[in-house]
């Protein structure tokens, strides 16, 4: 035992091991700097457009990333560290007071300066600007300023040197401006100039069984004792084209006072129903979060006016289904998003992940890789959005990871082929492309926000969400994280429970130091995934890389077993982006996933290590994921209300692709069972069932295979809705309004529905097929409709 004990540790020093690199890695390369602490002079070193406001800015590269106690050190000395850039290097903004003897005292290997060449895209480095950023003799740049700089002197500094402000973002410290051609690198050598590079390419739009795909019905369902959770109390933002309606799917809950006049285009109807249609005008077209209040908004590449609806209007999530260039690299608007969720911990930022495979986007292995659309979507702590056809394939046209610096990208997948969802003038039309895929991501986001809300009384951190997210995806291609699917397919229903059950904790970790947490893992597990994410701090837009705290895990079963992270290929090789995934150690992503298959019951310690957390104390969220050996039937879950003859996706969610399925039927509350399907292929995990032609509020489907079976939770129903709602007189007189409809075989009474505040409310129940409806004044419009009951429970869709 205690040579085993000896083992293990020395394979965690080992892993936890990092070579003397004293390389610095910048978007331009990598650069190794002079070790000249010992010559370095403030007099002589330190030059005069360094210097503003009494302090100077410098790279600082360190022997070794400061601990607690000599970042206190420094910041006691007047030292403010802004910016991390790998490897042991900062940006940092130093008192013009220090005295030398104490920057020579502080482990520093190299002082170096930060020259106009580091503070600009290459874009401008070589002049040759985008046409979309040219206007006359003027180009439209984003120019960022140091964190430590008064944003109110920043704008004063840059309507001094003569350049015309268009947007500023003062919580991100940073304008949209127009400046001269010839004067452009001038700016950049002020002192006060962080980074300029050109503005974003303008954004471009990127074009219901989506519900029931990404498990959503099953935390939202229609019997009593079910989960509700619709997403109601929680605020989401659209980002699209304007005006969404009008449509009575949005009734009282909607904000559009910034987009009333918007009126062209519909993508954002779409992008809108799908995050949270009623399903007022029809059942079948619900959302995700029927509950959700939500902001209509137009995009902007600037990626403007997050902050103000978050904090005022208390929005949590947002969605935006727009491209702006293709796979551009750590940019100052993905700063900004990335720094507002940093910031913001309740906030989160969900993308389309493009639309662009087949595109050659520089990555360096062909037209089918590298080609997410946009800097913003691949933040480390944003979520972008793979788009599946509704058989969980990929879309061809889905955008390809890695991102610019190798991470993984997209995060997740979600349906967005084909989706029908809302348009103009209360019609639902199809749409589709991972601008459909990622509201549907959204809008599970603002009903996991709802769940977590009523189960601990206040809101969620967004990087726990996330995390849940990611550990409770359905994997799908390789096995583990790709570069296709990320890291699988949305699963609302393994999240929630995820929550539910508490399998979550977080805590923070220092640099050098090492967190361990204990985790029971009962018997009959299948499968175990443990996640370790982490909300990293914005990147510098100097860095070739853009992970900053750096955490490493293992995982050690109750034998002794060392079990590793899931790690990736992220070389420009096709051949290589293309293999799964192996286990060992991550230096790229924000997020780290042990797997263990088969897993023996007992404790297991997670062991995180601080390998790189060059500004203090960082918070991590551990998750863990719990597959049972066992069938859970999805939809029907029971409550919905199927009609004869059409065709409905039964959905089931188990693990490994062994023996064959036997799918059965029963319409008598499981007396007898009707074979649907037998010898379906193991790796099937859902049927298209032609629903009979009868009449039964009790039916049920069970899906079974290698002794194992699961079944619908509670009965649903099998019956016509009624046909030929028709008004047939207007009483004015009496304020009624008379409205008929045919005859339902086998219903006992009707119940009548009124469009109220947001919903299609109950008002009534009748055994006849006419029913007069009192209204406050019959020239306002009214919206009705009907639904037919039977006997043992049947309650058929409204029409």
């Amino acid at each position: 035992m205690k040579y085993l004990l000896v083992l293990m540790i020395f394979f965690i020093s080992l892993f936890y091991c990092y070579t003397q690199d004293n390389s610095v890695y910048f978007k331009q390369g990598k650069v190794i700097f002079e070790n000249n602490i010992k010559e370095f002079s403030i007099k002589e070193d330190v030059k005069q457009n360094e210097v503003y406001l009494k302090r100077f800015y410098k790279f600082i590269q360190f022997n070794e990333i400061p601990n607690k106690k000599e970042l206190e050190t420094i910041n006691r000395l007047g030292i403010r560290l802004i910016h991390y850039i790998p490897n042991k290097t900062y940006i940092a903004s130093i008192s013009t007071k220090i005295k030398e003897a104490d920057l020579k005292q502080l482990n520093i290997r190299a002082i170096q300066e930060i020259s106009s060449d580091y503070k600009v895209s290459e874009e401008i480095r070589i002049e040759n600007y985008p046409l979309w950023a040219i206007e006359k003799s003027f180009v439209k740049v984003i120019i960022q300023t140091y964190d430590d700089i008064e944003f109110s002197l920043f704008e004063e500094e840059l309507l001094d040197f003569g350049v015309k402000l268009n947007e500023v973002f003062s919580s991100s410290k940073k304008v949209i401006a127009l400046v001269e051609k010839t004067k452009v690198k001038e700016l950049s050598s002020l002192p006060f100039v962080h980074y300029i590079e050109a503005i974003a390419e303008p954004g471009k739009a990127e074009s219901s069984d989506g519900r029931n795909l990404h498990r959503s019905s099953s935390i939202d369902v229609d019997f009593f004792g079910g989960r509700k959770y619709n997403g109601e109390g929680i605020s989401v933002a659209i980002n699209d084209d304007g005006f969404v309606g009008p449509h009575i799917d949005f009734t009282g809950r909607t904000n559009q006072l910034d987009v009333v006049a918007d009126l062209i285009g519909s993508h954002g109807d779409m992008t809108t129903g799908i995050i949270g249609g009623a399903g007022n005008l029809d059942p079948l077209m619900k959302g995700m979060a029927t509950g959700a209040y939500i902001h209509v908004r137009q995009y902007t590449s600037s990626m403007s006016g997050t902050i103000p609806l978050y904090i005022d209007s208390n929005v949590l999530v947002f969605s935006s289904s727009y491209s702006n260039g293709c796979n551009g690299g750590y940019t100052t608007t993905t700063e900004l998003v990335d720094r507002e969720i940093f910031e913001n911990v309740s906030l989160m930022q969900v993308f389309s992940a493009g639309n662009s495979n087949n595109n050659d986007c520089g990555y360096g292995a062909g037209s089918s890789w590298g080609n997410i659309t946009g800097g913003h979507k691949i933040g480390k702590n944003v979520i972008a959005v793979a788009n599946l056809e509704d058989d969980d394939a990929i879309r061809n046209s889905s955008s390809r990871g890695p991102a610019s610096d190798g991470r993984i990208k997209p995060d997740i997948s979600a349906h967005g082929a084909g989706h029908m969802s809302t348009d103009p003038n209360n019609m639902y039309s199809p749409g589709g492309g991972t601008s459909a895929a990622a509201p549907g991501v959204a809008g599970v986001l603002a009903q996991l926000n709802h769940a977590y809300k009523e189960l601990n009384g206040t809101v969620a951190n967004s990087g726990l969400l996330k995390a849940t997210l990611l550990a409770t995806a359905n994997d799908l291609g390789n096995e583990g994280p790709d570069f296709i699917f990320g890291w699988g397919k949305v699963n609302a229903l393994k999240a929630v429970k995820l929550l539910e059950e508490n399998r979550y904790l977080s805590s923070v970790l220092t640099q050098g130091n090492v967190s361990n947490h204990t985790i029971l893992i009962p018997n009959n597990i299948s499968r175990a995934r443990i996640m370790v994410y982490w909300v990293d701090e914005q990147a510098s837009t100097l860095s070739s890389q853009a992970l900053v705290n750096d955490l490493d895990v293992v995982v050690t079963a109750p034998n002794g077993t060392i079990h590793m992270p899931w790690v990736l290929d992220h070389t420009p090789n096709p051949s290589l982006l293309a293999q799964p995934a192996t286990r060992g150690v991550d230096h790229l992503n924000n997020m780290e996933e042990v797997e263990i298959v088969s897993p023996i019951a007992g404790n297991y310690t997670i062991t995180i290590n601080g390998t790189t957390v060059p500004f203090g104390a960082q918070e991590y969220f551990v998750v863990y994921e719990l597959i049972e050996d066992e069938i859970d039937v999805v939809y029907p879950i029971g409550g919905e209300g199927f009609l004869p003859n059409s065709t409905e996706r039964i959905h089931w969610d188990t693990d490994g692709n062994s023996g064959t399925f036997l799918i059965e039927f029963t319409e008598d509350n499981g007396a007898t069972w009707n074979t649907i399907q037998s010898n379906l292929s193991g790796d099937s995990r859902f049927y298209n069932w032609t629903v009979p032609n009868t009449l039964t509020g009790e039916a049920r489907v069970r899906v079974s295979r290698n002794g194992r079976m699961g079944e619908s939770f509670q009965n649903f129903t099998i019956m016509s809705r009624p046909d030929n709602l028709a008004i047939d007189r207007v009483c004015q007189s009496s304020n009624r309004i008379e409205v008929s409809w045919d005859l339902v075989a086998g219903a006992t009474t009707y119940d009548i529905y009124l469009l109220g505040a947001k919903y299609m409310d109950s008002i009534g129940t009748t055994t006849t097929l006419t029913y007069s409806i009192p209204v406050v004044d019959v020239n306002d419009s009214h919206w009705v409709s009907v639904r037919a009951r039977g006997t043992n429970g049947a309650v058929s869709l409204r029409q």
